[in-house]
């Protein structure tokens, strides 16, 4: 096995150029050997460091939400201005499989649902119906118009005679009736049809973007999911929240290419993918998100994609609520110079507030959070679980309505589905004077006029459903006022309130918000108006794009996390060996501290565009045998907490630290073509050999940070030998350049 000294090794994100020999060796290559490359080579070798600009390209953000997601994209021919595009040129993705929205118009069609079902059988993958599956979702008619067969109701059950639809429907047609696994909008169809709640085989898991969040705010949500997840690992269907997160991102990914393609964009356009990540999230967080997004990027077939080191081209990272902000700033007229404004998001899980104030030229510009960031789980998804669960109060003695495949359950599952998500949750006023009950049918429902059932209908009194709705409007009140009166504590005056996503399509919600805003106002003797953008639904990966056009707005570049390399050190060579045990290379026989961290770019250090630390000597030992390839690995690692370097990495200071990439390099070369010569043994003051006869392997490594891509070079006889490119968006702060 080789051995190295002083072979640092890294933890990012890496895509390899390919291996060069060098073109013309010396006559004396050992005369080279163990020589740093002069500084002002350096440049020189490494070529020009920053990124050329593509002549022309796609933007895709991503919005990965907690129950809906959403993508926007934009296009940039040869040679066009970034500077000078408009959020007008800022599109959607459609056209969602199994979309049913009966508006054509409807915004909240940009959208799709973060859920999934699986079936319990691990071999789903292997045997080629995950990849049948996306394809036929992602290139089949969209919006419903797919022919899936006769549409069963509540009273219908899947127990029919196959031979009765031998003329009509082959056996692969019936599979498409029931897939193994569904996302997005199929998974709303699937309930709608009395076998998935029967089987339980299926399982179905939403919310699992919380499970990347590890606060305390999230710890419920998590509990909750837990068990699903662990039946499907156990299962093996899944490794953890990882792989359902890829799963679905993968599906998303494919069904935005094939949208794409129809618009006539192929991969001859590069792509420069922006991921939008919650402004709480830690760097594990985004480093785990970017993870997933890698694999979801290679099984979408989108290129720039290193897999093994889940590197992705191009990738910029940038918060939900800057971007949302960014998008509000170019869309939002009203806005003026020193104004102040809540950006309120309410999505479908959680609702996330955060006040800015814009500065006083021209373009617009945010100076500064005003307030500490807000928020809480109070989304429009938990309407529909306070619903469901009143639905299944009043039903739970009608078990009468239970047979064949058909369960309460489903029932309810339906209703909350076809007349709830789709009509009521957006169309309900809590002020409409009226006050009347609602209806919803429940075929075979037996009357009983104290119970509210009546004609086959269950009716719900108005007080029921607004006593649903005031939970979460009494939720997002109270984030939204907290900001205000921070805000008001500083001497700040908010000027608006900006009400973003999927929830702010409610009447209520946006009526409640108006009341207490006009009470406010009043008090403090000022006037604090609610903004409802037209493209409320898409604002973050609309701003993604956004953000992505114009980097210069973003943070200082300062590194949130550590970037080392993996070493043997000489014993004794720094003062924290001290005390530690060596170990001897069976090679060279010298004491050594083996597999200790170098931390080459620290936690905390504020990082240029571009960015190199000092070259430094590799060296790698190697038996004298042809059949060992001279294979030199250096390891890279990275921390969201360590600094301090030569530290063994089971050591407490480098506690999480985790490996993240790798470059290697073939150094075979310089044996077969006798450019190394074996180095013999030393002898001690006895005369006795120490170690063996060995190959010695010494080259330069150099790193450095161009933008959001660390590259590592493998230098041999002033040639460089290997280069290799990683992506570390996720190592600074959300936005910055």
């Amino acid at each position: 096995m080789p051995s190295g000294n002083l072979s640092r090794e890294s933890t990012v994100t890496v895509t390899c150029d390919g291996l060069v020999a060098p073109r013309s060796p010396s006559d004396d290559v050992d005369s080279i050997l163990g020589h740093i490359v002069p500084d002002e080579g350096i440049e020189l070798l490494l070529g020009e460091p920053t990124n050329r600009c593509q002549s022309k390209r796609l933007i895709i953000a991503v919005d990965f939400g907690t129950t809906y997601s959403a993508v926007s994209f934009m296009s940039l021919a040869e040679g066009e201005n970034a500077e000078l595009v408009g959020s007008d040129r800022i599109l959607s993705i459609k056209n969602f499989p199994g979309d049913s929205a009966r508006d054509m118009n409807d915004r909240m069609r940009d959208e799709v649902p973060t859920e999934v079902i699986y079936p319990l059988n691990r071999r789903f993958r292997s045997e080629g119906e995950w990849d049948s599956l996306q394809t036929s979702q992602v290139d089949g008619p969209a919006n419903g118009d797919e022919d899936e067969g006769p549409e069963l109701s509540q009273t219908q059950t899947m127990d029919v005679d196959m031979t009765d639809y031998e003329e009509i429907f082959d056996e692969a047609e019936f599979r498409t009736i029931a897939q193994p696994f569904q996302w997005g909008y199929k998974v709303h169809e699937a309930w709608r049809f009395p076998d998935t709640h029967f089987d339980k085989t299926n399982q179905a898991l939403s919310r699992f973007k919380l499970l990347l969040d590890t606060s305390q705010t999230t710890e419920a949500v998590r509990t909750q999911v837990a068990p699903t997840f662990e039946a499907l690992a156990a299962k093996k269907i899944i490794k953890g929240p990882l792989t359902v997160i890829a799963d679905y991102l993968t599906c998303l990914l494919r069904h935005t290419k094939s949208e794409l393609r129809t618009r006539g964009f192929d991969d001859s356009y590069p792509v420069e993918l922006v991921m939008c990540v919650p402004a709480i999230w830690s760097q594990k967080a985004c480093r785990d998100m970017q993870t997933a997004m890698a694999k979801a990027m290679q099984q979408a077939q989108f290129q720039g994609v290193d897999i093994q080191n889940n590197s992705i081209e191009n990738l910029f990272i940038v918060s939900e609520p800057e971007a949302a902000a960014a998008y509000v700033l170019a869309t939002d007229h009203t806005i003026r110079p020193h104004d102040t404004f809540v950006l309120l998001d309410a999505g479908g899980g959680t609702v996330d507030a955060n006040t800015y104030t814009v500065s006083q030229t021209t373009p617009l510009r945010l100076t500064s959070e005003v307030v500490e960031p807000g928020g809480g789980l109070y989304g429009s998804s938990y309407l529909n679980e306070a619903f469901q669960a009143m639905l299944l109060e009043r039903l739970e003695n009608e078990t009468y309505l239970e047979h064949d495949k058909i369960t309460l359950r489903g029932i309810v599952e339906t209703i909350v589905l076809r007349d709830f998500e789709q009509d009521l949750k957006r169309n309900f006023d809590i002020y409409d004077t009226n006050k009347l009950a609602k209806r919803f049918v429940v075929y075979g429902l037996r009357d009983d006029r104290k119970k509210g059932f009546r004609n086959s209908c269950i009716y719900v009194k108005f007080d029921t459903i607004k006593d649903i709705f005031m939970k979460c409007l009494e939720g997002i009140e109270s984030i939204m006022r907290n900001q205000i009166q921070t805000a008001l504590d500083k001497g700040v005056v908010v000027d608006k309130v900006i009400l973003i996503g999927g929830f702010a399509a409610s009447i209520s919600l946006q009526r409640y918000l108006r009341k207490y805003l006009d009470a406010i106002s009043t008090y403090n003797n000022c006037h604090i108006r609610l903004v409802v953008p037209e493209n409320q639904v898409t604002a973050v990966a609309s701003g993604a794009v956004l953000r992505a056009l114009n980097k210069e707005q973003g943070p200082r570049r300062l590194a949130r996390s550590s970037y080392g390399i993996l070493r043997t050190e000489p014993f004794m060579d720094y003062p924290e060996h001290s005390g530690l045990k060596p170990s001897y290379d069976r090679y060279d026989g010298l004491p050594c501290i083996k597999n200790t961290i170098d931390w080459v770019l620290k936690k905390g250090v504020e990082v240029h565009p571009v960015w190199r630390c000092e070259p430094f000597l590799s060296s790698h030992l190697f038996p004298c045998k042809r059949s060992t390839p001279l294979l030199c690995k250096e390891v890279l690692y990275v921390s969201d907490t360590s600094t301090e370097s030569h530290y063994r990495e089971s050591h407490a200071k480098n506690r999480g630290a985790e490996e993240v990439g790798a470059i290697e390099v073939d150094f075979s070369f310089l044996r077969d073509q006798g450019l190394i010569r074996p180095v013999e043994p030393d002898e001690d003051e006895q005369g006795r050999k120490v170690g063996q006869r060995h190959y010695k392997v010494e080259y330069n490594m150099i790193i450095q940070v161009v933008d959001r891509d660390l590259r590592c070079y493998a230098i041999y006889n002033n040639e460089v030998i290997k280069k290799c490119r990683i992506n570390i968006a996720s190592a600074f702060s959300p936005g910055a350049k």
